[in-house]
């Protein structure tokens, strides 16, 4: 009887010593568990439709600039906070010939996911976001529109060194508008008055960027 109770002990010390080998090997393969990358990006498309389809107000493909933060769940799996900045000017040259450009700060904040491939110095990945697009025209009696949006994209991670690695990688962002919709809106004497409506359900844009990976 003793002889079966000492084997149980030496047993459980023994599969309990694998466990802790197993975690402290996976350990030191991945020490850090955030990620932080300030990256710089080209961002093109992007309409809203005007009413009646009568013309659409393009914006202007430009570079943009973001920083995304990574949180490590397990080997593969990452939690993912998003933030981009783009600095463009909507065409609108259908409505007011006089003043066509109207300067825009377009701004995503999002919350996702993203999920690693196996691979050692090269590993790819896709991503997918949710949150909300901010179009912010940089006029001060203008107001600015929020809309829910989703993103996805995939691209490559190359590690340069267990701190450093580089990110590079291509998005798409779709907002979600509402249809038959006032934007950019003022308020004079108690008059409203709004510089676009619009229609249609959708804006797309598309992201191609790379950026610099800090683990920590």
């Amino acid at each position: 009887m003793a002889l079966r109770h000492i084997t149980t002990a030496s047993w459980a010390i023994t599969s309990l010593a694998c466990v802790c080998h197993t975690d402290l090997v996976a350990a030191q393969d991945n020490p850090f568990r955030f990620e932080l990358t300030p990256f710089a990006s080209y961002r093109v498309g992007g309409q809203f439709e005007e009413e009646g389809g009568d013309g659409e107000f393009e914006l202007i493909e430009s570079s943009a600039q973001g920083i995304i933060l990574n949180i490590r769940v397990d080997p593969n799996t990452q939690w993912e906070v998003l933030y981009a900045h783009q600095d463009t000017e909507l065409d609108t040259q259908s409505l007011f010939v006089s003043d066509p450009i109207l300067n825009l700060d377009i701004e995503y904040f999002h919350f996702g996911g993203t999920y690693l491939f196996e691979g050692e110095n090269t590993r790819p990945f896709v991503a997918m976001t949710v949150g909300l697009s901010r179009f912010d025209p940089r006029l001060s009696d203008l107001s600015a529109e929020s809309y829910f949006s989703a993103s996805i994209g995939g691209g490559v991670q190359l590690r340069a060194s267990k701190r450093l690695g580089v990110r590079i990688e291509g998005r798409v962002f779709t907002t979600f508008i509402d249809n038959d919709s006032d934007i950019f809106c003022r308020s004079t004497g108690g008059t409203n008055f709004c510089t676009i409506r619009v229609e249609g359900t959708t804006l797309t844009q598309w992201e191609f960027r790379a950026g610099l990976v800090v683990r920590f």
